[in-house]
């Protein structure tokens, strides 16, 4: 049988369709991960892993709160404002929930090894003209940040690796674009360590990138590349 959509839509913005059994929450629980440095205290991991274990108990409250929340629109120019609030919430702590899985997962390193054979260096190499450019247009993201991250990804609609900043959790963020190296910015990650000594902190970092981890996320990113031609 067709479906009537011009129906739908016409009882939706009316109110008069109520959608069934609508089940939008979802239980995230929060990660472990071994942040071995010698260059991060663990004052500083500490109070890092209570952090973004608040993130994913914000995310899982916003979650069920939008599984309630009205979706009916008094007039045609009524802005539902408490269930777009919960939207941009939501985008916030679930970007900053992954963002810090990303982050902790390629970092804390002390054996970090990176091989000229490996996928990692030969991508960055091939899309930033040798990896010594990559790493320097990286690091210079990462000294620009601000309160936000550093992030190295493949662009689907470019095809090909880029460096960009996001700014917070949820500004500025580049479209299209699959993490493979992320370095948090924001100065919880370092101020307790180095203050404001940003160059230290980010110079520490890229000692410690975890290559293991970094190249089964380009493995994954050369099959998303696969599959987009």
């Amino acid at each position: 049988m067709k479906v009537d959509l011009k129906q739908i839509v016409k009882e939706s913005l009316s109110g008069i369709r109520q959608t069934k059994n609508l089940t939008e929450a979802y239980i995230s629980e929060p990660k472990s991960y071994n942040q071995t440095s010698e260059f991060v205290t663990q004052k500083t991991k500490d109070a890092h892993e209570n952090l973004y274990k608040s993130y994913v108990e914000n995310l899982n409250r916003i979650s069920a709160e939008l599984d309630t929340a009205s979706k009916s629109q008094e007039n045609v120019n009524s802005i539902n404002c408490e269930y777009r609030s919960l939207r941009l919430d939501e985008t916030n702590a679930l970007n900053a929930k992954w963002l810090h899985e990303l982050f902790f997962a390629n970092c804390f390193d002390p054996h970090s090894e990176l091989f000229m054979e490996s996928l990692s260096y030969m991508k960055l190499q091939r899309d930033f003209g040798d990896f010594e450019s990559w790493q320097k247009d990286f690091m210079a993201c990462a000294f620009s940040a601000g309160e936000g991250w550093a992030v190295c990804g493949y662009h689907m609609h470019l095809k090909r690796y880029v460096n960009t900043i996001v700014s917070g959790h949820s500004s500025d963020v580049l479209l299209g674009l699959y993490p493979v190296v992320v370095l948090d910015m924001w100065s919880h990650a370092y101020f307790k360590d180095y203050t404001i000594d940003k160059k230290a902190y980010i110079v520490a970092m890229m000692r410690e990138i975890n290559w293991n981890v970094v190249e089964s996320r380009i493995q994954k990113s050369e099959a998303i590349a696969q599959a987009l031609k």
